[in-house]
């Protein structure tokens, strides 16, 4: 159908060389990959740079939503596609981006992102999620946040069954270490809106969040997985708010 898809890729990262090689394998067809990195040490950028198609530079991190916006303005193809470095485009989901590109009757294409963990997906009674990925470049943009972020799109939306993998092959510690930095993220976004916090959600957050999640969205179904999945969730919700009272008592105190 084409020589190389028209379609512009474009991945921030952040000492991913563990991911970037599986998932750049699968943008070879491409006619251009933006990868903006944050600071790697890991030869994230030096694996990246192998590829021919691959354009790397370097951006100062100043949250998910300035990143990508960047990174997307670095793009030169109507068309672009988000992708992170632990994602996997599918067979099909690739089938459906050339069938969206060559038909050219809508403005963006929303799809399943599938979950793994270590080669397994998890169980519960959730589904997986629906992300817009694919889009015309002059049709989105991003709405300011340090984490989060979402692409907000003007115009036509379609729908596909195909899915993006997501192999999130992170060890217990290291996604707690995710969950406490995304709170502060988020809480920086709510205190920026002027956000307050009561006693009562820091004393209840924790364990309304875990039996939201462990019994209600069936964790528990995963066994000792599912129970670190929902004890994180919890976890982070509570620093989220912990640290948005922390933030609002900082600025009580200077009057």
């Amino acid at each position: 159908m084409f020589d190389k898809i028209p379609v512009s890729a474009y991945i921030i990262t952040l000492n991913e060389a563990r991911n970037i090689g599986v998932c750049l394998d699968r943008l070879i067809e491409f006619d251009e990959v933006i990868l903006v990195d944050s600071g790697s040490t890991d030869g994230t950028v030096e694996l990246a740079g192998q590829y021919e198609n691959v354009q790397a530079s370097y951006h100062a991190w100043n949250g998910f939503s300035e990143q990508k916006a960047h990174a997307l303005s670095l793009c030169r193809n109507d068309w672009v596609l988000n992708i992170d470095a632990d994602e996997i485009v599918t067979d099909a989901y690739l089938e459906e981006i050339m069938r969206v590109v060559s038909e050219d009757e809508a403005d963006a294409l929303e799809s399943t992102r599938t979950l793994y963990r270590w080669g397994r997906r998890p169980r519960h009674f959730g589904s997986d999620d629906r992300l817009v990925r694919l889009f015309r470049k002059n049709a989105g943009h991003y709405e300011p946040r340090r984490v989060h972020e979402s692409i907000t799109i003007a115009g036509k939306i379609v729908q596909t069954g195909a899915t993006i993998n997501h192999h999130e092959n992170l060890t217990y510690s290291k996604r707690v270490d995710k969950s406490n930095k995304y709170s502060q993220a988020k809480a920086e976004d709510k205190f920026e809106k002027r956000n307050r916090v009561s006693v009562l959600t820091l004393v209840f957050i924790f364990p309304v969040s875990f039996v939201q999640v462990y019994f209600f969205k069936g964790h528990f179904l995963d066994g000792v997985d599912g129970l670190l999945t929902s004890m994180n969730f919890a976890f982070y919700n509570f620093m989220k708010y912990a640290k948005l009272w922390e933030l609002n008592r900082g600025r009580d105190d200077r009057g």
